[in-house]
């Protein structure tokens, strides 16, 4: 029997996620894959039908609900997107956000409606492949309370000039100004369980880097284990450039993760 699926339109929704009650009793373990999306690529549904797939058979035992988030995109995310992917997955969960807020708040908002035992947050590619979900979720099963992916250098070395020198300035700001214990904070592949999870809702970040702010959260909390696994790019991967506005925007950010308490 094919599960349920649900779409939401939201049209306004709380800018954070602080006082959400977690639920835990489960027969068994499940997992939510969380995924945003903005302005996504031609053909991105079927890939992502592939990649879920693919992951699928590599967990047939777990339970798996894709929740997709469209963050305010204005190109390749329609009605007819949403039916294809809901006949491509069963019960995928289709949260259509129809303002752009950025890519934290709709982390956040996927993750805010999850039910599942485990959360694994990642992008609409599958960026590092499914090997990597697969291996975050067996180190959140073998207690891990937080799962980041860290790249080598392998992937600085792929990135365009101008993103290499962003990167490389921001693993030092996030190992010797804020300390994190992850300083490839801001890789697209973070998991955890229920203590991760109060981590991170309590996050305020909308922009990009939420993920060091998360980071930085969960490595305050001495309760919760971090544990990291080594990722890799898959060999199509697309990089994108940065303006100049956001850019700006998230100076101010790492500013106020920096002055937080």
């Amino acid at each position: 029997m094919r599960a349920a699926t649900a779409t939401l339109n939201l049209t306004t929704a709380p800018a954070h996620y602080n006082n959400l009650s977690i639920y835990s009793e489960k027969v068994e373990d499940s997992l939510d894959l969380v995924i945003p999306c903005c302005n996504p690529p031609e053909g991105w549904v079927e890939q992502m039908i592939s990649d879920f797939w693919e992951l699928q058979e590599l967990m047939p035992e777990t339970g798996i609900q894709l929740i997709l988030v469209n963050d305010g995109s204005t190109r390749n995310m329609t009605q007819a997107h949403f039916h294809q992917l809901e006949e491509g997955i069963p019960g995928v969960r289709i949260i259509n956000h129809p303002v752009n807020r950025g890519k934290g708040y709709a982390v956040r908002l996927g993750v805010a409606v999850a039910n599942g035992d485990f959360q694994v947050c990642t992008d609409y590619d599958f960026p590092f492949g499914v090997e990597a979900v697969k291996q975050a979720f067996e180190q959140l099963r073998d207690g891990a309370d937080v799962v980041a992916g860290i790249r080598g250098d392998h992937y600085v070395q792929l990135l365009p000039p101008k993103r290499k020198i962003l990167t490389r300035i921001s693993r030092m700001m996030n190992r010797y100004l804020l300390r994190l214990r992850v300083d490839d904070a801001q890789a697209g592949l973070k998991a955890f369980n229920s203590k991760g999870r109060r981590e991170f809702l309590a996050t305020r970040i909308n922009g990009f880097l939420y993920d060091s702010e998360f980071v930085r959260r969960a490595g305050k909390n001495k309760s919760i284990e971090i544990n990291t696994i080594q990722i890799t790019c898959r060999p199509d991967i697309r990089f994108s450039e940065f303006r100049s506005k956001v850019l700006l925007r998230e100076m101010f950010n790492f500013i106020g993760i920096l002055i937080a308490r």
